[in-house]
């Protein structure tokens, strides 16, 4: 027995796989309450295009046949093209204001001709929206036209004194708010025109990205409602249909918001006293490794409520995320090791933070691309995708059901780094369980066992249980890492921290890594349908037993990992 438990665990060894020892609980305990979620809506599919990529419709991809295929497939748009795991977009830097290197000398002149707006000679604001055609078109092509049109990187013609910042582009705001207003205004009917006037009427427009910060936004508080005031009421002038909402606030917490350079409370309170739209309150969030999920859904958590406790009229906000992701950098002499994190630790680490927002009440979450490009020996473009978008594949399919949250009832130890979510629908129930350790060197084995009420069980059926999982054995990316280390050609900053995973581009030491990569893309995709292939449970890895108010899951699971079980 001893040894089959070594074979099948890959106890001394690497697996090539690993099965989950399912067992069943044998003690009659109390019956633990569900937190009930509701039905579980696609909060996820939001994401970000950014200029100055619009015309070339950055992000925009061929869905590949191999997610397309195993138990949970993509869904794919009907369209040639799309951005994977999204049906809203948020359209950055639209408006031009784009970095024209002035801060080391002269402004590049072809940059700013890029701007939708240039002052002439005599001092008169002129146009050139026939450049924002080209940049809408791509998405439009690919069939989105729920889109959040964001006004940010003011163009460099308003300000008095215009200026860099952060190297994203122009960041001081208008001088006239007038003269703003009148642009807007000239923007939206571009928009009617080229969308037609209900589409866009629907839209929503975003004033600024993370403005609430001078690295982002060059003036003082009272510039920027001002600016947000002309804005939207240029905007609900053309447009009396459109959502309009400030800015994602970055590096939130319930005390912060209040000494930002843009206090994010006062411009909801006076905004909504002056009778103006808010839409929604949003953050920035990033996360690292090592870094504790429950903490930042609390933390957003008690933002939310803090605006809604200041201004009671925004009861019921849409409570949203508009960038969200691992954060694939750092600061080096602080410590902070950037890495992407596709693999298993980034898949379980990920969905830990979505369920808990989505219990803090999310409504909508942008989050970034889900794949990368490897370009093959013959020239191809070929997309491998990894751990978050492992995630989204489930969720894509527990979707439409009625979600709960499920805390374990019993871990030895590393509490909180262990959680499930189950979706019931009819004759199915899934569970993703999720194992992540916050000590990301941690990967001991623990019985992790979780009670699932007899209402969360499907209705009908043989009481057939399949499972799959994701380790770092079945993930594709942490397969990448040990082909690159194989090969020699493992970038030094992984090679010293041998828990952390980072895209192709950060892994492989040179151009070599790419090509061993490339050369290996079929393995990679079929560990990728195998990973998303529900089997049996069978005596092989155990047996699931039902009592009279449900059943218990005892998992054995080796952080990092991700757990699917589903019931029929």
């Amino acid at each position: 027995m001893k040894s089959l438990l070594l074979r099948l665990f890959g106890i001394g060894s690497v697996a090539p796989w690993l099965p989950v020892f399912l067992l069943v609980a044998a003690t009659q305990a109390a019956e633990p309450s569900p937190v009930a979620l509701g039905l579980l809506d696609r909060f996820w599919r939001y994401s970000a295009v950014l200029g100055p990529f619009l015309e070339n419709g950055y992000a925009l991809e061929v869905v590949p046949d191999y997610l397309r295929q195993g138990d949970f497939p993509y869904p794919k748009r009907p369209f040639s093209q799309e951005v994977l795991f999204a049906d809203h977009l948020s359209v950055v830097r639209l408006l031009g204001g784009y970095n024209d290197h002035s801060n080391d000398g002269p402004g590049d002149a072809a940059v700013r001709a890029r701007d939708l707006a240039w002052r002439d000679g005599d001092g008169k604001i002129r146009y050139r929206l026939e450049l924002l055609r080209p940049r809408l078109q791509p998405w439009i092509d690919a069939g989105y036209t729920d889109l959040t049109l964001v006004l940010d990187n003011v163009p460099w013609c308003f300000p008095e004194t215009p200026g860099i910042r952060a190297s994203y582009g122009q960041g001081v705001p208008p001088r006239d708010p007038v003269e703003w207003g009148e642009f807007v205004g000239a923007l939206c009917r571009e928009v009617v025109a080229i969308m037609g006037q209900e589409a866009a009427n629907r839209l929503r427009f975003r004033v600024g990205t993370e403005n609430n910060g001078k690295e982002r936004f060059d003036g003082t508080p009272e510039q920027y409602f001002r600016h947000y005031e002309a804005s939207a009421r240029a905007i609900k002038a053309v447009l009396p249909g459109a959502k309009v909402g400030p800015f994602n606030i970055s590096g939130i917490s319930e005390g912060g918001v209040a000494k930002h350079n843009v206090n994010a409370y006062a411009l909801a309170e006076t905004a909504v006293a002056r009778g103006l739209p808010y839409d929604w309150v949003s953050y920035s969030r990033y996360f690292r490794p090592g870094e504790d999920p429950a903490w930042h859904a609390q933390t957003c958590l008690a933002v939310w409520r803090e605006f809604e406790r200041r201004v009671p009229s925004l009861q019921g906000v849409s409570r949203e995320i508009h960038e969200f992701g691992i954060a694939p950098w750092g600061e080096v002499a602080k410590g902070v090791f950037p890495s992407a994190e596709p693999g298993a630790n980034g898949g379980a680490l990920t969905c830990q933070m979505m369920w808990r927002l989505r219990a803090a009440g999310i409504n909508r979450l942008w989050h970034w691309g889900m794949s990368e490009r490897i370009r093959t020996k013959g020239g191809e473009l070929e997309l491998l995708t990894g751990g978050p978008a492992w995630v989204l594949s489930v969720l894509e399919h527990m979707a439409g059901g009625d979600a709960y949250l499920i805390e374990p009832e019993r871990s030895p130890k590393g509490e909180g780094t262990f959680l499930a979510a189950a979706s019931v629908r009819g004759d199915r129930t899934l569970l993703m369980i999720s194992a992540y350790h916050p000590d990301i060197a941690e990967h001991a084995r623990q019985i992790v066992e979780f009670r699932v009420a007899g209402r969360l069980l499907p209705t009908g059926g043989r009481g057939e249980v399949r499972a799959t999982w994701l380790t770092r054995q079945t993930s594709s990316y942490d397969e990448v890492r040990r082909d690159l280390a194989a090969a020699g050609l493992l970038a030094p900053d992984f090679i010293q921290r041998p828990d952390r995973l980072g895209n192709v581009k950060q892994m492989a030491d040179d151009r070599k890594g790419s090509v061993v990569v490339a050369a290996q893309l079929p393995k990679y995709r079929q560990m990728w349908v195998d990973s998303l292939t529900l089997k049996p449970l069978d005596a092989s890895v155990g047996t699931v037993r039902r009592d009279a108010s449900g059943l218990t899951i005892s998992a054995q699971l080796a952080p990092p990992m991700m757990l699917v079980v589903e019931l029929r």
